[in-house]
């Protein structure tokens, strides 16, 4: 479990640590840290004008692009092009817009508040249950509002059935962060918390160990012989 309280602030010297994650992803070849981030959410196509504008651009830029990328990177168009039931030609659903329709509503006080009814899903049976290798590895995503007098908080929490923490964790906190805002911002909503439960965890087992421990001691974290490195 990894709880941050404030997902879309920014402490002094993280820039830093952001960029050095960056290069040794980009050495390794390996995706970069903005790469991981826009396949939660497309920073560079939000213009503030909303999902229905935000959707068009990215579905347009999805269908030039990313369908040549295979299903990883798929994340925010499943969340805005879910496939409708009722077979071929029913259509997709919006759940971004969904959601934000109905917290939008409940903070403007246009229907009742309800902090248990507004998620996200990720995992598809029909794309995904068969495959055992190149699955999407985050599964679901909940937004929890709450409510405290005058205070109205989004939370978020994301569950991911397989994690590795160097290649994904940073790029994922980054586009969780500003997805969690950009719905905020859309229903009123002061930005809350984001907490991940990932089910398995681990550091990449294609990277160099040794490379791995440096990066971490380089970023301020814990380093040396006695250091247990695999998150459980």
């Amino acid at each position: 479990m990894l709880h941050i309280e404030d997902p879309t602030g920014s402490a002094s010297g993280e820039e830093d640590v952001v960029r050095r994650v960056d290069h040794f992803l980009r050495e390794h070849g390996k995706c970069s840290v903005s790469t991981v981030a826009n396949t939660i959410f497309p920073a560079a196509l939000d213009r503030g004008d909303g999902i229905e504008a935000l959707t068009e651009r990215y579905l347009e830029v999805y269908e030039r692009r990313m369908h040549r990328q295979g299903e990883w990177g798929r994340y925010f168009q499943r969340m805005v092009a879910w496939p409708a039931g009722g077979g071929r030609g029913a259509g997709t659903i919006n759940q971004l817009a969904e959601n934000i329709a109905t917290l939008g509503a409940m903070r403007r006080g246009e229907a009742k508040f309800f902090g248990n009814v507004t998620e996200i899903a990720l995992f598809d049976p029909a794309r995904d249950l068969r495959k055992k290798m190149n699955r999407q590895c985050l599964s679901f995503v909940e937004l929890k509002p709450e409510r405290n007098g005058e205070a109205w908080h989004l939370n978020m929490m994301a569950v991911y059935r397989n994690h590795y923490y160097v290649q994904r964790t940073l790029g994922n906190l980054i586009g969780l962060g500003r997805l969690l805002r950009f719905i905020a911002n859309a229903t009123g909503f002061d930005v809350g918390t984001l907490t991940i439960q990932s089910t398995h965890a681990c550091l990449d087992p294609d990277l160099p160990r040794t490379a791995v421990v440096n990066l971490i001691a380089a970023c301020g974290g814990p380093a040396g012989p006695g250091t247990d490195l695999v998150a459980a």
